[in-house]
């Protein structure tokens, strides 16, 4: 019969596209993942992977095996879950989430994770969020935290907070104290994450609904370094209130009054349905006690 490590190993290999990639995912030399696979696939009688060419592709006999093999691993993580004590389960829980949410929210969800599982080690993935969707669906992460701009087929998804953007620049670029238009944005850079941000797939469709086009474009993919390329002065962002708000306050940007108003970004979490178990699902609730994305970690409420 084959065991629960040949099937870690079969859906590793299956999730990470190599062998190499797999023994990195499991903590085990590549040899050993080899092993397992030629175990699995003299018991099955056939071969799971073609290994003819580059990477590890699948026979057309493997597609049933790893569905079977993702719903075993799956009834094995429920009984876990179920009869094991949050005390004393021990496993990994892989989390993907944007720069917002490191600056914001995760520290209190490692904390609320820890007391309830103290023995789960939680291992942080920040990416923008069309890379973090990425991983979840190729099985390399197990929940992420990112804006709602994905199709949801096969995932689950839980609602979990809205984030309030506006439009900021440095003192001198636009008139602040003016009542402004998308028109008037338009004839400035536009300092941007572009489109592997979830948010920034979000405004840009946003824009194009009101056939608003800047002059120029900047796409930065980090948002610590999209705050300092606005206040040196080289364009206006939309920015949430709580990165903007030191920055308002020592006077190297300002708010500007633009109509119409940016629309809220609301924030999901996603688990894929074929790998979800009552510890994921118990995740998922923490992570709708503890995600709040107006409020900086140690600063008070």
């Amino acid at each position: 019969m084959p065991t629960f490590k040949q099937l870690e190993a079969l859906i590793a290999v299956v999730d990470h596209g190599t062998f190499d990639g797999a023994a990195n995912r499991l903590g085990q030399v590549q040899s050993a993942i080899s092993r397992q696979i030629q175990e699995l696939e003299h018991w099955l009688g056939f071969a799971l992977f073609d290994r003819s060419g580059r990477g590890a592709r699948l026979t057309a006999l493997a597609a049933p095996v790893v569905a079977q093999a993702r719903d075993v691993l799956l009834q094995r993580d429920i009984v876990n879950s179920c009869l094991i004590s949050p005390q004393v389960l021990s496993r990994r829980l892989r989390i993907g989430i944007t720069e917002l949410s490191a600056l914001t929210w995760l520290p209190r969800l490692i904390k609320a994770v820890s007391s309830h599982y103290p023995k789960v080690r939680i291992e942080p993935e920040v990416d923008l969020s069309v890379r973090l969707h990425g991983l979840l669906m190729a099985g390399q992460v197990d929940v992420i935290v990112v804006p709602d701009a994905f199709s949801s087929n096969g995932l689950i998804k839980v609602a979990l907070d809205e984030v309030r953007n506006n439009w900021f620049c440095a003192p001198g670029v636009l008139d602040h104290q003016q009542p402004l238009s998308l028109e008037d944005l338009s004839h400035c850079t536009l300092l941007a994450q572009g489109r592997l941000s979830g948010s920034g797939l979000l405004v840009d469709s946003w824009l194009a609904t009101h056939q608003a086009s800047p002059s120029a474009h900047i796409p930065c993919s980090s948002l610590a370094a999209l705050i300092g390329l606005t206040v040196s002065g080289l364009g206006v962002t939309y920015l949430p209130d709580i990165t903007a708000a030191p920055y308002l306050l020592n006077g190297q940007l300002v708010k500007l009054d633009v109509t119409p108003p940016l629309p809220t970004t609301p924030y999901v979490a996603l688990a894929r349905a074929d790998s979800y178990s009552p510890f994921h699902r118990h995740v998922m609730e923490l992570l709708g006690e503890h995600c709040d994305l107006q409020q900086a970690y140690g600063r008070p409420a």
